[in-house]
């Protein structure tokens, strides 16, 4: 009788401890979750986001993810009404993703490139245009190369512009390259009619 009554009061401290620990689990999670809800600096805007994205130890994978990213800035910039600070928080993160032959050019130095951006965003706003939606060809289909011994890819792209009532398809077709620490920089972008290439992105 002695070892039976052992047991259930065995078996009620354990089933009682058990409780205790999955009461703790969800007291802990439903508070981490609440201070996650109730902290400020949690980004929840796309700006937000973009302006707290690490590229310096989370930077896209692949070319197509390369471009994925810099459209996703764009539609950012151009089609959200920002604060100066917030703008040019966001080209300083997209200039991150630039080859270092690209920035070198005097045209792509940070003065000229913000006055760049800035006075195409004025002609979008003052067209009333915006990029409505953009698609990168799947990694699948994206050509590796090499270029004076340094890997390169094209990748294409197909933007939707939306200009009132008209709507505008532009197909670009950009060149990255590896740079020293093995990541896929943006040097370049054109305009491209070809078949091929606009097959390549609208199939998917």
């Amino acid at each position: 009788m002695k070892k039976t009554t052992k047991k259930i009061t065995g078996v009620l401290v354990l089933m009682v401890c058990v409780a205790a620990i999955v009461i703790a689990g969800f007291y802990f999670i439903s508070k981490q979750d609440k201070e996650k809800a109730e902290d400020p600096l949690q980004p929840t805007t796309e700006v937000e986001k973009l302006l707290k994205k690490d590229l310096e130890s989370n930077y896209p994978e692949t070319p197509a993810e390369v471009v994925k990213m810099y459209w996703r800035f764009n539609k950012c910039m151009y089609n959200t009404s920002l604060e100066d600070k917030d703008f040019e928080g966001l080209l300083k993160q997209l200039r991150l993703m630039y080859d270092e032959e690209f920035l070198a050019a005097e045209d792509n130095s940070w003065d000229n490139m913000l006055k760049n951006f800035k006075k195409d965003k004025e002609v979008y706003e003052s067209d009333k245009k915006t990029i409505s939606n953009y698609n990168v060809e799947p990694n699948s289909e994206v050509k590796y190369g090499e270029v004076d011994g340094k890997e390169c890819a094209t990748v294409v792209s197909a933007t939707l512009i939306k200009k009132k009532s008209e709507r505008e398809m532009v197909y670009e077709k950009f060149m990255c390259r590896k740079d020293s620490k093995g990541e896929w920089k943006i040097l370049g972008w054109s305009i491209t009619k070809d078949k091929d290439d606009i097959a390549a992105v609208t199939a998917n």
